[in-house]
C-alpha cells in the first residue's frame, strides 16, 4: 500500500506494528525528512496559519499550500505525512459554546474567551453536536479526506479536552480558585467533559480521522502513525494544580481518554509538570510519554533521568531536539547506547539529505 508522498509507507506501516508491539524491527523508529534534490521555494507559510484559514473557511487555500510543500518535501523513515483540521487549542472550548478569537497581530494560534461567570447559571454544560463551530470543523475534516486519499492522511485534531476545556471556558485565575472554593462545581463539570469525550471523539473519526480504515496519526507529534485507533491525550493545566488535585479531578479523566484508544500518548508540558509524572507513567494502557520541557530548558533529548524512567514504567518515549540544539545523527548514536531500543521515536533527526538518513538508518541495524 502507498501514499504519493510516502511511497514506502508500506515498510513504516510494518514497523509502527511493531512499535506499538514493543517489538524491535531492524532498528528504532525513526523520523526526519529534507527538501528533494533541487527544490530552492521556501515554505514558511504553510502551517504558521493553518488555524486562522481552517477557521475561517480558507480550506482549499491551506490544501494547496499543503499539497504544494508535500511534494517538495521527502518524508524519511516512518513519520507519515498527514494534515489536521484544527482550529486552535482551545477548539474543545468552543464546542461548549465558548467563541474563538484570532489577533490579527498573532495569526497563527486563537483562543477562546472565557464564558462562565456563574457557575450556578451556566451548569449543566451542554456538548450539541449541532454547535457551529464543531459542524465547521466535521466539514473540514470530510474536506481534507476527500482531497487525501492516496496522497496523506488526515491527523487527529489538538484536543485540549478535560481540564484544559474547562480553564478556556472560565479562565486561569478562576478555575484556580474554584479547585479551593468550589470543588463539587469542578467535579460535576469534569464528569460532564469526560461524558462527552466519546461521543465527541467518535464523530470526528467517523467524519475522516479514521482515514477509512487505514489508521491514525497525529501531525502536530511530526508523524506518529498507528493502524489502530491512537491520539495525544493531555492537560497542560495540571502544572497548576497539586498531586492531590491532580488525583481527584484530572488523573480519572486522564484514564478515560486513554482507555478509550487503543494506543496512546501522554505530552507532559513544563517542569510544573513534573510532579504529577509518577501518577501518569502508573496508567497501565498509556502507550508513550513525550517530556516537553518547555522554553528556556534544556532540549528534551538531554533528560536522561526521565526518559529512562519512563521506559522502565514500560512506556516508550518521544525524543527531539530544540531549535538552539537540533537532535543530531551523532546524537541519536549515543543515545541509542543509554535507551532501549523497542521503546523510543527519534524525531526530528537534523540531516541534509537522504544519504545522510540512511546512513544512520543502517548504522542503527547494524548496532
Amino acid at each position: 500500500m502507498e501514499l504519493k508522498y510516502k511511497p514506502d509507507f508500506e515498510q513504516a506501516r510494518i514497523r509502527w506494528r511493531h512499535f506499538w508491539n514493543k517489538e524491535l524491527y531492524k532498528r528504532p523508529i525513526l523520523m526526519a525528512g529534507c527538501y528533494k534534490k533541487g527544490v530552492r521555494k521556501q515554505f514558511h507559510d504553510v502551517f504558521s496559519l493553518r488555524y486562522y484559514r481552517a477557521y475561517n473557511g480558507l480550506w482549499q487555500q491551506q490544501i494547496d499550500l499543503f499539497n504544494e510543500w508535500a511534494e517538495c518535501f521527502d518524508f524519511l523513515g516512518d513519520g507519515v505525512p498527514s494534515l489536521s483540521p484544527d482550529f486552535g487549542p482551545d477548539q474543545f472550548a468552543a464546542f461548549y459554546g465558548a467563541n474563538l478569537r484570532f489577533s490579527e497581530q498573532s495569526k497563527h494560534t486563537s483562543w477562546a474567551e472565557p464564558i462562565i461567570d456563574d457557575w450556578d447559571k451556566f451548569l449543566p454544560l451542554k456538548f450539541n453536536p449541532l454547535n457551529e463551530t464543531f459542524q465547521k470543523l466535521l466539514a473540514y475534516t470530510r474536506f481534507i479526506a476527500e482531497d487525501a486519499r492516496g496522497k496523506y492522511l488526515v491527523s487527529d485534531i489538538d484536543r485540549h479536552s478535560n481540564i484544559d476545556a474547562l480553564l478556556a471556558l472560565r479562565g486561569a485565575e478562576k478555575l484556580c480558585m474554584d479547585l479551593y472554593d468550589r470543588p463539587e462545581i469542578i467535579e460535576k463539570a469534569m464528569l460532564k467533559l469526560r461524558k462527552d469525550f466519546p461521543l465527541i471523539s467518535d464523530m470526528l473519526y467517523k467524519a475522516g480521522i479514521d482515514n477509512s480504515g487505514l489508521g491514525t496519526t497525529v501531525s502536530w507529534t511530526s508523524g506518529f502513525y498507528s493502524e489502530k485507533k491512537f491520539s495525544v491525550v493531555q492537560a497542560d493545566f495540571i502544572c497548576m494544580m497539586s498531586p492531590e488535585m491532580f488525583r481527584k479531578f484530572v488523573l480519572p479523566a486522564l484514564e478515560e481518554e486513554i482507555e478509550y484508544y487503543d494506543y496512546s500518548y501522554f505530552h507532559l508540558d513544563g517542569p510544573g509538570a513534573l510532579k504529577h509524572l509518577d501518577d501518569i507513567l502508573s496508567i497501565r494502557k498509556l502507550s508513550v510519554l513525550q517530556w516537553q520541557p518547555g522554553d528556556g530548558q534544556k532540549p528534551n533529548f538531554q533528560w536522561l533521568d526521565i526518559l529512562k524512567k519512563a521506559q522502565k514504567a514500560g512506556k516508550a518515549v518521544h525524543v527531539f531536539g530544540n531549535s538552539m540544539q537540533p537532535l543530531t545523527a551523532e546524537i541519536v548514536k549515543k543515545l541509542h547506547k543509554e535507551l532501549e531500543p523497542a521503546l523510543v521515536v527519534y524525531d526530528g533527526i537534523c540531516i541534509e539529505n537522504r544519504k545522510e538518513f540512511e546512513n544512520l538508518s543502517s548504522w542503527l541495524e547494524k548496532n
